[in-house]
């Protein structure tokens, strides 16, 4: 009898591990194409948890991605020296848990909702360009899918760049987990 309470215990432990092992991280974020599914919780008086599936789709870096930008409008002004642009494709879905929930969630508004971090966790600073159509920003309601791209400046050297999606900046209320992305 000891040594099946001693393999259940074993056993149960092990799932702990891999279930830990899986969550989205700093330290593990999530592949190109791989959906991560979280919640936002919007409005103050009554509040609701909506679903929402974050996906970066496609990153495009270096000189195709000053290529794309130029594409889109004039680059006032190339990365400053050692750093060169990284363009993500993100899919943005959210949808609401009842029938009657209908608040909206604002992407893009904020400089802090998406940030791009090297390898050890050190931000980068945030840039303004004219991103390639459709850019992610606007309002996204119950039931709406939005796709769009986003920018950052990141070290040339940088070989494993991570990006952090923030809900909480973006009208949600404190609630809602940060996200990690490979943008590699």
């Amino acid at each position: 009898m000891n040594s099946r309470f001693a393999i259940s215990v074993l056993a149960l432990l092990v799932i702990q591990v891999v279930a830990a092992a899986q969550v989205n991280s700093p330290d593990n974020p999530a592949a190109v194409g791989a959906p991560v599914k979280s919640f936002v919780e919007l409005g103050s008086v009554y509040p609701a948890n909506y679903d929402i599936t974050v996906t970066v789709l496609e990153v495009v870096r270096g000189k195709d991605a000053l290529e794309l930008l130029k594409k889109t409008g004039p680059v006032k002004e190339e990365p400053k020296a050692g750093f060169e642009y990284l363009l993500a494709r993100v899919k943005f879905d959210m949808a609401g848990r009842g029938v009657t929930e209908n608040k909206s969630f604002e992407l893009g508004s904020s400089p802090l909702q998406w940030v791009a971090y090297s390898a050890n966790i050190e931000e980068y600073d945030g840039i303004s360009v004219p991103l390639p159509k459709p850019s992610l920003t606007g309002i996204v309601r119950a039931g709406q899918a939005v796709e769009g791209w986003i920018a950052f400046a990141v070290e040339q050297k940088e070989s494993k760049p991570i990006m952090a999606f923030d809900p909480d900046s973006g009208g949600a209320n404190g609630r809602g987990k940060t996200l990690f992305f490979k943008l590699y």
